[in-house]
C-alpha cells in the first residue's frame, strides 16, 4: 500500500472518529439526556430560568410542559403520561391525585397570593382601591375573568376568594360575580362546580379559561376588565395589579382556619378545603430519569434556584410530605 492510499485511509479514520464523537455529543446535549416537567403555568417563568443553569451545569435538556395543575396531575394519574418532576401551585393536587400510587412523597417550597390584575383600558380602573373593589367588581358593565376550578387551583382559589369576601364583609360580592355569571353554585356550604363543558369560554360578564395564565391576551385586548392572578404572574407580566387583604388572598398560614370556611367540590367528585397557597414538587415514582431529576430539585431548593424564586415573585419555603429520597439535599 502507497504512502498516498495510507494517508487517506487515516485522513478518513479521522473524521469518521470527528463525526463519532461529534454525534456523541449533539446526543447528549440535545436529544440524548433530558427530562421532561410537568409544571403549573405560575411556574414557566422561574423554572425556565433555573432550567438554564440547570443544562449549562449538566449538559442536560430540560422540556417544560406547562398546565393548570390539576390538569398536570391528572397527565400522570389519568393519561399515564412519563414525566420526571411534576411541579403544581397547589400541594393538594399532589395529596390528592398522585400519593401513594405515582409518589410518596413531595415538597412544599413556594408561597404566593391572588391579587386583582387590571390594565389602563380596565372600566373603572383609575377609581379602583382597596376599599372599593368589591363595588366595582359587582357593577353589571365589569367583565372579570378566572380560571376554571376543575383543571386550575387558582381557578378554584379565586371562588374561595369571592366566598370569603362575602362571608368577611358581609357582601354580595359571590352572588353578583360568580353565582349570578357562571353554573357555579353553593350547595349546603360547598362550592360546587360542573364540569368544563358547561364552564370554558364563557362570553358573558365572567371569562373562564382552563388556566390563569390564558387570560392575561384576554385582560390585555380589554376583553375583560380585570381578572383574578397570582401576585407573581402580575409581576412577571408587567400588569397592574391590587394586592387584596390577607383574609381572603390565602396567603397567610396563620389564618387557615377561616380559609378552611371555603370548600369547593370539583366536577370530578373531589373536594379542596381552602388553604394557603403552597407550591409542591416531587419525582413520581416510575420516572426514569431520577438522578437528573433529583439533580433540579437539588438545585430548585438551593440559594441559587431560591433567589429565582423570590425574583420571580414566589417567595420560598421548605415542608415536607413522606420520606424524601436520600439524594434530595436538603
Amino acid at each position: 500500500m502507497n504512502k498516498k492510499a495510507i494517508g487517506t485511509i487515516v485522513v478518513i479514520s479521522l473524521l469518521a472518529v470527528g463525526l463519532a464523537a461529534g454525534y456523541i455529543y449533539l446526543e447528549n446535549q440535545i436529544g440524548g439526556k433530558s427530562i421532561t416537567i410537568l409544571a403549573a403555568g405560575s411556574l414557566a417563568a422561574p423554572f425556565e430560568k433555573i432550567a438554564e443553569i440547570y443544562e449549562k451545569k449538566y449538559g442536560v435538556k430540560v422540556n417544560i410542559e406547562t398546565a393548570g395543575s390539576l390538569e398536570t396531575v391528572k397527565k400522570v394519574s389519568e393519561l399515564h403520561i412519563q414525566a420526571d418532576i411534576v411541579a403544581v401551585a397547589d400541594y393538594k393536587a399532589i395529596q390528592s391525585y398522585l400519593v401513594p400510587n405515582y409518589t410518596s412523597w413531595y415538597i412544599r417550597f413556594a408561597k404566593n397570593e391572588l391579587v386583582l390584575t387590571y390594565t389602563e383600558k380596565s372600566r373603572y380602573s383609575t377609581e379602583l382601591n382597596s376599599s372599593n373593589w368589591i363595588s366595582v367588581l359587582s357593577r353589571k358593565d365589569v367583565r372579570i375573568g378566572f380560571s376554571s376550578p376543575n383543571d386550575d387551583p387558582c381557578g378554584y382559589r379565586a371562588v374561595m376568594m369571592f366566598y370569603l369576601a362575602e362571608i368577611k364583609y358581609n357582601t354580595t360580592i359571590f352572588k353578583n360575580v360568580v353565582e349570578n355569571n357562571t353554573v357555579i353554585r353553593v350547595e349546603n356550604g360547598t362550592i360546587t362546580v360542573p364540569d368544563d363543558s358547561e364552564l370554558l369560554n364563557e362570553q358573558g360578564r365572567v371569562y373562564i379559561k382552563q388556566k390563569s395564565v390564558a387570560l392575561l391576551s384576554d385582560l390585555e385586548s380589554g376583553d375583560i376588565d380585570y381578572a383574578i392572578e397570582y401576585l407573581s404572574v402580575a409581576k412577571q407580566h408587567g400588569l397592574k395589579y391590587l394586592r387584596l387583604p390577607d383574609s381572603i388572598n390565602l396567603s397567610n398560614a396563620t389564618m387557615s382556619n377561616f380559609y378552611h370556611i371555603a370548600k369547593v367540590k370539583l366536577a370530578d367528585g373531589k373536594i379542596i378545603i381552602g388553604d394557603a397557597i403552597n407550591y409542591a414538587i416531587t419525582v413520581p415514582s416510575n420516572t426514569p430519569n431520577k438522578d437528573y431529576a433529583y439533580k433540579f430539585v437539588n438545585l430548585l431548593l438551593s440559594n441559587e434556584g431560591g433567589n429565582i424564586m423570590n425574583q420571580y415573585g414566589q417567595p420560598t419555603m421548605y415542608q415536607v410530605y413522606g420520606n424524601l429520597p436520600e439524594e434530595i439535599k436538603k
